[in-house]
């Protein structure tokens, strides 16, 4: 996606995180469209019921997903692993979000194929901050690569 536009999916389990995250979109960066997931196991299961045999059926793609690291249940580097399993779903830049990790956790989700490792920001201003450079890089900027790569 290189027109500034695109299919922002958000993974986080805490409402008040969501909230916020809506605002910002919402309010200053209306021209993205955002999905919300409230789990790892939400997102599996639309990953799952929307390919089949390496094909998406679906008709809201993902350009992005935000994914949080640290959630019940499925967390978020297990999430990632089941996600880059999907052949059509490895393209998809992931960009994991969390408020603490230690080193071994961010290396074992660049391991496991995460494009971006952030801590969540604190604030709407510094919220709304991250946002944009995220959206920025990975829509705007970012050259993907060949869809059959």
């Amino acid at each position: 996606m290189r027109n500034g536009s695109g299919q922002v999916y958000i993974v986080d389990d805490e409402y008040d995180y969501r909230f916020l995250v809506e605002q910002v979109f919402m309010r200053f960066l209306p021209q993205y469209t955002v999905r919300f997931f409230t789990s790892g196991d939400d997102l599996l299961g639309h990953v799952l019921s929307q390919t089949t045999q390496g094909e998406y059926l679906g008709n809201d793609f993902p350009s992005l997903i935000l994914l949080d690291m640290h959630m019940p249940g499925q967390n978020g580097l297990q999430t990632l692993l089941e996600v880059r399993q999907h052949k059509v779903w490895k393209q998809i830049p992931i960009v994991m979000m969390s408020n603490a990790t230690s080193q071994q956790e961010r290396d074992s989700c660049y391991i496991a194929g995460v494009n971006s490792f952030l801590i969540k920001p604190i604030g709407l201003n510094r919220l709304l901050e991250t946002m944009e450079a995220v959206c920025k890089y990975w829509l705007q900027l970012n050259q993907a690569p060949s869809p059959d790569l």
